[in-house]
Formats: structure tokens, C-alpha cells, sequence
């Protein structure tokens, strides 16, 4: 179809569609900034469709039917939102938006009665691309996304970031069957940042974890893997915020400074209060003191009054410390029998027999766990 010109249309029609297009553009570029604060909002996607489809209809009453795929492409990208096919985010408002834009100079082009068609290879090229963007699977969006608004406006100059590997302790914990969720992927992260406090606690929470949860297997997972790794992460992080004169001290603590160190995990505990999903782990954390003999801190609590991942925890806190020099001892690393032997001798008053028991037999199967 040859393209249309004012001379060819009712001055009134072309006026009202005027106005129309004045307000349609700005309330669609508004409902698009609205929906990335807002990005499941039916209303407001419901209502941007309705504009973009009454723009579509309006230009045929204008016989700009040369400017409708565009409009069409948009309708195509916001009907699989509204299916849920597609997910909103600030790349493809972006997208949207500069499509927009090459609508309204369009229009503005077809209206001041521009010889040169408006549908140029550009814009056919993008409703294409729109078309083929509301059909692609949610794996390729990103990199579909990025590509297309590369495309609209070449002086955009955002790149694919590259997929974060995990840590070795992300690792470590796929490895175990559990799953990475965001909590305990910030665990893992104020754990491995902790560890930079102390040159003693370099890889530490590694040996500790690999071996808490190989003892919680072969005890039949008597703990939830996850409360448990989220414990052993969290269970000395209250440590990274003591002095390091303290920390590092050689000689016998006073009173004072026992109490500062026994209180540690009061930090972790406080901070997981606000998360109720962990508390589990929180209660282990604070229990991983108490000894199986009721004689340990803060509440003298017997063995059947204490969480299985406490008593492990102190099962394995305890062997790291004497199998690797700590920061607030001046034992030298010890033969790793004799830590072992350690161990089993305060099995029944210290530490859990049952799980002192699960320890050896764990060690037994997996040797390379003792050496970390």
C-alpha cells in the first residue's frame, strides 16, 4: 500500500488521532517505568496493552496501515507477559521503550507527510526481532535481551556478565545433595569472608563442613543437611568481630576475655532471629558448646536435651582444633591419632558417644577427611 499523507485525510481525523497519539505515548512510556517497580502487575500490563492495541486500530482509521507491525511486534512481546511466558525486567523495558520511540518517529515522520517510506529495513528488522523475542525460552532470555536492545541502540554498551562459579564451599555443598538456595549462598559468603580475618581460619570452614555432614550421613541424617551447614558457616562468625589481640593472644585469657569468647555465637544467633526459616540452625549454634555430660555452656543441657547438629558441631570444632593450629591456643598442631584418641576418651562426658562412634566410623570410610 502506497503511504498515506495528510493531504489525503479528513483534517478532523487527522487531528483527533494527533491528540490521541500525544497522550497514548507518554502514558505507555509511564506504565513501562511503573512496571519495573512493579513487574507483576497485571493492571498496569493489562492497561499498556489496551493503549499499544488502540494505537495499532487507530492508525488504520488514518490508513498508516504501513506503521502497524511494529505496534503489532509490541502487542506479541506483551501478550506472552501476560501469559507468563515472559517475565518483566528492566532490559526489556528498555526495549520497549525504544521501540516506542521508533513508533512515535513514525508517526511524527507519516504526519508531516514524508516521502520516504517509514517502514524502513531497521524497523522491519525489529519486529522481527520482538516477534522471535515473545517465542524464546526463558534460558535464552538474557542473552536474547541484551542482544536486541545492542541492536535498537548501538551506544548501549551493556555485555553478557559472565555466570558466577560457585565457591569451593557452594561446591562442597552441591556435592552433599543441598541445594543452593540465597540464604545459604550468603552464609557461605560471610563464612569465606570471615576466614580472611585470621591467617588460622584460612579453609577452615571447608574441613568443617565436608566433615559435619559426612558424620550427619553416616548417622542417618539425623540433622537437616542444611540447617547444619548453615550452622557450622555461622557458628564462629562472631569470632571475625572480636580484637585481634584476642584472637591471637598466646598466653592464659582472663575472665573478661573468656567471657568475650565463650559469647561469640550470640552474634550468629541474634542475626538469624530475624530469619525464622533457620531456626535450626540457630538453636544448633547455640548448643554446640553444652557438653554431653551437662557440664558445658550456656545452659548446662544433657545430651538428650541438645540438637544432633550441636553435638556433632562440637564433635568436628573440637578436632579441627587439634588437628589445626588455632589462633586463641598455643597447643601446636597435634598427630592426627592423638586427636582422634582425644576424641573417643571425653566420648560420654564431653562429647556424645553415639556420634564419637559415627565420627570413627566416618573417619574409617573416608580417611582423607581427617587431613582436610
Amino acid at each position: 500500500m502506497a503511504q498515506a499523507h495528510r493531504s489525503d485525510l479528513s483534517s478532523d481525523l487527522l487531528e483527533d488521532f494527533r491528540l490521541d497519539a500525544a497522550e497514548q505515548f507518554p502514558r505507555c512510556e509511564q506504565l513501562l517505568i511503573e512496571l519495573e517497580r512493579a513487574p507483576k502487575s497485571s493492571e498496569r500490563l493489562r492497561e499498556l496493552f489496551r493503549l499499544i492495541h488502540t494505537l495499532k486500530g487507530n492508525l488504520g482509521y488514518v490508513e498508516l496501515n504501513e506503521l502497524m507491525p511494529l505496534p503489532q511486534a509490541m502487542e506479541d512481546v506483551l501478550d506472552s507477559l501476560r501469559s507468563g511466558h515472559l517475565t518483566f525486567d528492566s532490559l526489556l523495558g528498555d526495549i520497549l521503550l525504544l521501540s516506542l520511540d521508533h513508533l512515535r518517529a513514525q508517526v511524527a515522520q507519516a504526519l508531516d507527510g514524508a516521502d520516504t517510506a517509514p517502514d524502513s529495513p531497521q524497523v522491519s528488522q525489529l519486529c522481527s526481532a520482538l516477534q522471535a523475542l515473545a517465542m524464546t525460552p526463558n534460558e535464552r532470555q538474557t542473552e536474547v535481551r541484551l542482544e536486541l536492545l545492542q541492536q535498537i541502540d548501538p551506544n548501549t554498551r551493556l555485555q553478557l556478565t559472565e555466570e558466577a562459579q560457585p565457591s569451593r564451599i557452594e561446591a562442597l555443598l552441591a556435592r552433599h545433595a543441598i541445594v543452593i538456595q540465597p540464604d545459604l549462598q550468603f552464609f557461605c559468603a560471610l563464612a569465606e569472608a570471615a576466614e580472611q580475618r585470621s591467617p588460622y581460619w584460612r579453609g577452615r570452614n571447608l574441613r568443617l563442613l565436608e566433615l559435619a555432614l559426612s558424620i550427619n550421613a553416616a548417622g542417618g541424617y539425623a540433622e537437616q543437611p542444611e540447617q547444619l551447614a548453615a550452622a557450622v558457616c555461622l557458628h564462629d562468625i562472631g569470632m571475625a568481630f572480636l580484637p585481634l589481640e584476642l584472637l591471637h593472644k598466646q598466653s592464659h585469657f582472663s575472665r573478661e576475655e573468656r567471657r568475650m569468647m565463650q559469647g561469640h555465637p550470640r552474634l550468629a544467633s541474634d542475626l538469624l532471629k530475624r530469619m525464622p526459616d533457620w531456626s535450626a540452625a540457630m538453636e544448633i549454634i547455640m548448643q554446640h558448646q553444652e557438653h554431653a555430660d551437662g557440664s558445658g555452656y550456656p545452659k548446662g543441657l544433657r545430651e538428650r536435651e541438645i540438637a544432633p547438629g550441636a553435638l556433632i558441631l562440637h564433635i568436628v570444632d573440637t578436632f579441627d582444633a587439634r588437628t589445626h593450629e588455632r589462633a586463641h591456643q598455643t597447643l601446636s598442631k597435634r598427630p592426627l591419632l592423638r586427636a582422634i584418641l582425644e576424641i573417643n576418651n571425653l566420648a560420654g562426658q564431653q562429647f556424645s558417644a553415639h556420634w564419637v562412634e559415627v565420627f570413627n566410623r566416618t573417619l574409617q570410610q573416608k580417611p582423607g577427611l581427617a587431613h582436610g
